[in-house]
């Protein structure tokens, strides 16, 4: 394992550090996504239980499995590390251990299951369900398209909604199809 889990900070600790700087706040979470084999939330922060909007947002992508925590709870993991996330999009992240020790969990986890590879391929095993999102090797390629491109957010965000005809997507939830859709676009 390249990185000790002990560096990184549980998702209890941070929601406790939340509800101590902010008792009137509320957490709020959305399945955004289900098919059996997968799912996304998010997870929105506020720092009065009465505002409007969200302080932070944070979105996680979990996969069920066929053992461990992810056979029985794989939902509810996903729904803490979108918690995890939203606080750490706030302010209560380690500095440069953005990701919760439950997700770097997911990582080690990841690894134990990963096959013999080229240096070209991935460690990890891939799941891909039915209309899989697009994998984060996939998101950062977009990302690094639109940069070269000089695409700021927002332009990258319309050029999506352009081309899928959807104003709804985001960049985080496009399907993997959509994704090499948009990289083709941008290439």
């Amino acid at each position: 394992m390249a990185f000790d889990i002990s560096n990184y900070e549980t998702v209890e600790s941070r929601l406790a550090r939340f509800w101590a700087a902010y008792p009137d706040g509320r957490i709020e979470t959305i399945m955004m996504s289900y098919d059996g084999d997968s799912c996304v939330f998010r997870a929105e922060l506020y720092r009065h239980r009465d505002d409007e909007k969200p302080t932070s947002t944070g979105y996680a992508h979990e996969v069920k499995s066929d053992r461990g925590v992810n056979m029985s709870s794989w939902c509810e993991n996903g729904e803490t590390s979108a918690i995890g996330r939203a606080c750490a999009n706030f302010i209560f992240a380690t500095q440069g251990k953005r990701p919760s020790r439950e997700e770097m969990g997911k990582v080690a986890r990841m690894e134990t299951v990963g096959h013999a590879h080229s240096p070209s391929e991935s460690p990890f095993r891939e799941h891909v369900p039915t209309g899989a999102f697009a994998t984060p090797k996939q998101i950062g390629y977009i990302k690094k398209l639109a940069k070269d491109a000089g695409m700021d957010d927002l332009r990258l965000l319309e050029l999506i909604h352009r081309e899928l005809n959807d104003d709804s997507t985001t960049l985080e939830l496009l399907k993997s199809h959509e994704a090499s859709k948009i990289i083709g676009v941008l290439k």
